[in-house]
């Protein structure tokens, strides 16, 4: 039987039913179709039953049509309902639950906005993913092949955010889908399947993680390789990827042969770092922590340094930058290796011949990784060097002076050598600069102050003195004499308020309690043209908290007179703030008037 004829038929007396019945008597297309349903009725009586009943309608009068039209149309149905099939091709397979033992209790309104961040593109979507995963309605059985898929998404942030975050509190619900929709020849999203997979179920995966190693595409490959550095059984297969000819692939299987940390791993890096392109490998040495392995480069780097001090040309210059690669090696493990690497690097800034031109690079290096020894005996070895070769380690020499000597010794030893500008004096103020620097952001927000007792007090005596007035600002304490009139000084020469050195000195005075600051702030920002204003710095956000209620009507003139009106309405909020202090928080110096103006704005 027909199953195209039968629904061709129900099409046209659909039409009929639209039409009408009375439209039914002759028509030609229904007329088409009876010679089909008696050929067919020599087989099957039940069409000749349908071609009797077309025919009765295509001759009956207008009158009985309709009758003649619901006759055609129940024979047909009751055809059609017996022609379904229940049953499919082949044979039953088990099937794997997908987070079963997660709710669907959420609405699809709350599931909507999450749904469309997955799975659409356009900005908003990571702030979206973030929300979702704040109120844990990412924990649903009908979102997770939308995150899944999400691990696809051109948008790296999306499908990092997904890896790192949803997919792990997912957990094993999502195994399913991730096995599902991982192709061994895809790209960077199966890449993070295969990583999920691992992270979530383990050795169970392992087979799979072998077979993406030995055959998957290149984003497959590299991700097995690094999944199998923890397994000792797969040296051999890291150790034939290493020699790979495409470099990502040397690179993964570096990394995961440090992570191993056997005999055979650390002798293939060590060869590594002798090849050409030896440069490749200085990661994964520094990643690994087989400190037999640093042992062994901290011999061959002192056997290379005599090479360097021996040959001359172009086997110099190889031998120059197999040591650099040697040095660079190092780097992180210092402290841990301070026995061994001090004669070594000793014997890399103490031999004359080696201090030239040709070996900036590496002597800049070693001195790194003298300091990075913090050792007492290393330390006192970079104090040493203080006037060697003209001054040119005195960086070096301060930064380890500043953790073995006190305060007064270390003013003492090192003040006259900051004055000037020659080539020593740059190299210790910057060396200074970034002490100081470390200092400012020790709590992760940038301070204005050294911390009380972290110096002697006369360098900021000597920085005024030199014209350094950042480190001024950075050193100075109520009381210093001539400080304060050192600081404004700086404010008479065209001071623009949002000139970074304006902002650091005003910030200064009213950090030292100088009784005239206020009225210094306020004398600025009076004398500023209107455009100067187009952002408030959050220094300038604090002074401001901190000026005396007085001064509210004037500030208030000042910020009618802005042009730019996003900066005049923030202006107008602080004033308005101020105004509205209790007396108490008023009256208070540091940061009291300020926390209770944040809060009042916020």
């Amino acid at each position: 039987m027909s199953i195209e004829l039968l629904l061709n038929l129900q099409q046209e007396v659909r039409r009929l039913f639209v039409a009408g019945s009375a439209l039914a008597e002759g028509d030609l297309r229904l007329s088409k179709l009876v010679p089909s349903l008696r050929k067919i009725g020599e087989a099957a009586p039940v069409f000749s039953r349908l071609a009797d009943a077309a025919e009765g309608l295509l001759s009956a009068p207008r009158a009985a049509s309709s009758v003649k039209l619901l006759e055609l149309s129940t024979l047909l149905s009751a055809i059609l309902h017996t022609q379904g099939k229940t049953d499919v091709q082949g044979n039953p397979q088990p099937i794997e639950s997908a987070g079963l033992q997660l709710s669907t209790e959420l609405t699809y309104r709350r599931l909507h906005p999450m749904l469309t961040a997955l799975t659409t593109k356009g900005q908003g979507r990571l702030e979206q993913l973030r929300q979702s995963y704040e109120e844990r309605s990412f924990l649903d059985l009908r979102v997770i092949p939308a995150i899944c898929g999400a691990l696809d998404d051109v948008y790296a942030e999306i499908p990092e955010f997904v890896q790192d975050k949803m997919i792990p509190e997912i957990g094993q619900a999502a195994v399913p889908v991730l096995r599902t929709g991982l192709n061994l020849q895809g790209g960077k999203g199966d890449a993070r399947r295969l990583k999920l997979l691992y992270q979530l179920q383990g050795d169970l995966v392992l087979e799979l993680v072998k077979e993406a190693g030995d055959s998957g595409s290149l984003e497959l490959k590299l991700a097995a390789i690094e999944l199998l550095g923890g397994y000792p059984d797969q040296e051999d297969f890291l150790l034939e990827q290493s020699a790979e000819k495409r470099r990502e692939v040397r690179q993964a299987a570096y990394y995961a042969l440090a992570r191993l940390g056997t005999p055979k791993a650390i002798g293939r890096l060590l060869e590594a770092s002798k090849s050409k392109g030896g440069e490749q490998v200085i990661d994964a040495i520094r990643a690994c922590d087989e400190l037999a392995l640093h042992k062994r480069i901290i011999i061959e780097a002192d056997q290379e340094l005599s090479r360097c001090l021996e040959l001359a040309g172009k086997e110099r210059v190889t031998a120059i930058g197999q040591l650099y690669t040697y040095i660079r090696c190092l780097e992180g493990h210092g402290h841990q290796l301070a026995a061994e690497a001090l004669p070594l690097v000793k014997r890399l800034l103490h031999t004359e011949a080696f201090i030239v031109a040709d070996t900036e690079a590496v002597q800049e290096t070693a001195a790194d990784l003298l300091l990075e020894l913090n050792s007492e005996e290393a330390d006192a070895f970079g104090i040493e060097l203080h006037t060697l070769y003209k001054r040119k380690f005195i960086g070096y020499s301060f930064r380890a002076a500043y953790r073995r000597l006190s305060l007064t010794e270390l003013y003492d030893r090192y003040a006259e050598d900051v004055k000037g500008r020659s080539a020593s004096a740059k190299s210790l103020q910057s060396a200074l600069q970034s002490l100081v620097n470390s200092q400012l952001y020790e709590d992760g927000e940038r301070g204005y102050a050294v911390p009380e007792g972290a110096w002697d007090s006369r360098w900021v005596h000597l920085f005024a003195e030199q014209g350094m007035t950042e480190l001024v600002c950075c050193f100075a304490r109520e009381g210093d004499r001539g400080i304060p009139a050192y600081l404004t000084s700086k404010l008479e020469e065209r001071a623009r308020i949002n000139d970074h050195q304006t902002l650091n000195v005003l910030t200064t005075l009213f950090r030292i309690n100088y009784k005239k600051a206020p009225e210094l702030l306020l004398e600025l920002l009076r004398s500023q043209g209107k455009r100067m204003f187009y952002y408030m710095d959050i220094r300038l956000q604090r002074m401001i908290a901190l000026l005396p209620k007085s001064y509210a009507t004037e500030l208030r003139i000042i910020a009618e007179g802005m042009a730019y009106e996003s900066v005049k309405q923030h202006m107008i909020e602080l004033v308005e703030a101020l105004e509205a202090a209790p007396d108490d928080a008023a009256s208070e110096r540091g940061s009291g008037v300020w926390e209770w103006i944040k809060n009042k704005m916020s």
